[in-house]
């Protein structure tokens, strides 16, 4: 199966269509009167279009698809022949016989996502990481906050649905490692590395990123929904370029692993084999030249060696002190290279502080952690 999975984004230039696109500006055609988001609802519940014949026409027109439910049926059939449309005659007519039925239903669907606390980008509100992309996506859905989208530095942490004991504890040393720093995580919401990673994102104050393989509407699995809600409640964002209720299927999952990558700074592959569906972020990522690192130890498969062979793959015995220690200096850099502050005790803090809560802590609790902090500052002088 090819990695790539989307059409060109500049294969129909948008100053080719009459009036439309980049050109619309220096034309007498106004603005659609319909934004992005009901458009897009709406042409997708059209009959013949389709995801590809959608992605297509958002590739010609950008945020102005709206132009296609005005009522102009020359113009319309136009813009679908110049998109290379299937059936653009056909299309054409249909879009002129339900074009009312077809912007209450968009308006509805946006209204009832919007309750939700699900938005939609367009094309360029889409963060700048992915809109650089050559394969990127036309369009985003977001359940929670779509600014942590736009907010590096990003760390993905992917790998099996069925990892072994090891490998469980292998991704919570790199997520709590993550955690001392102003760091997001980026994975998938699946089973196994991704659920492991995502749950320990959640528990210690980490940000999570969740990329999905279907719509934003459907909830798999459904191990995972507890969750996706935590991710979401915790400031958070669960992504997706389907449609909404579009269902899961295996292409969505591969594409779905290029965003995974070509968000991140730095893609971990924690466990898994050469020839599994984690593979798929590896490649992408060295595609994008994201830096890879596999984790190695006993019983972690052949995926630390696939990624051994990437320019900018490296391994780590992440369960080595020495191997630790060089993943944090490693995520310490990449937040100082994006000017966000340090502190790699801010996980103690926040520990500190849940403690706190917790217990009926006495004066002399503090006092003796104050002693073991003045002899540490000593020994580091």
């Amino acid at each position: 199966m090819s990695d790539s999975t989307q059409p060109n984004a500049n294969a129909v230039r948008q100053d080719t269509l009459p009036g439309l696109g980049a050109g619309r500006k220096e034309s007498l055609h106004p603005a659609p009167e319909m934004p992005f988001g009901p458009s897009l609802l709406a042409l997708a519940k059209a009959p013949g279009l389709g995801q590809k014949g959608l992605s297509d026409l958002v590739g010609c027109l950008g945020r102005d698809i709206g132009l296609l439910l005005e009522d102009d049926h020359i113009r319309t059939l136009a813009t679908l022949q110049t998109a290379k449309i299937a059936n653009a005659h056909r299309v054409a007519e249909n879009l002129a016989q339900g074009r009312k039925d077809l912007i209450e239903k968009g308006r509805q669907e946006i209204e009832r996502l919007a309750e939700r606390t699900i938005t939609l980008l367009s094309p360029e509100e889409i963060p700048p990481r992915l809109r650089a992309l050559p394969d990127g996506p036309r369009w985003l859905f977001v359940q929670g906050n779509p600014e942590v989208l736009d907010d590096p530095p990003y760390i993905a942490v992917v790998g099996t649905r069925q990892p072994s004991q090891l490998g469980m504890k292998a991704t919570e040393a790199v997520v709590r490692t993550m955690a001392a720093y102003p760091i997001t995580l980026v994975s998938g919401l699946a089973n196994g590395i991704d659920a492991a990673a995502h749950q320990v994102a959640v528990r210690d104050g980490v940000t999570n990123v969740a990329f999905l393989g279907h719509g934003i509407n459907v909830v798999f699995p459904a191990e995972t929904s507890g969750i996706r809600q935590r991710i979401v409640e915790s400031g958070g964002a669960v992504v997706s370029e389907y449609l909404p209720d579009d269902h899961y299927k295996r292409h969505f999952f591969v594409a779905r692993n290029r965003l995974q990558a070509g968000l991140s700074n730095i893609v971990v592959a924690a466990e898994g084999t050469a020839s599994g569906g984690t593979a798929h972020t590896v490649r992408f990522a060295a595609r994008y030249q994201r830096p890879t690192v596999g984790l190695q130890f006993d019983g972690a498969g052949n995926l630390a060696e696939l990624v051994a062979t990437q320019d900018t793959g490296e391994v780590v015995k992440i369960f080595d002190p020495a191997g630790r220690r060089h993943l944090d200096q490693r995520f310490r850099a990449l937040c100082t290279d994006v000017g966000k502050p340090t502190n790699g005790l801010a996980l103690v803090q926040h520990l500190l502080d849940r403690e706190m809560k917790l217990r009926d802590i006495p004066r002399t609790d503090l006092e003796q952690l104050t002693a073991r902090l003045r002899r540490l500052i000593e020994e580091t002088s």
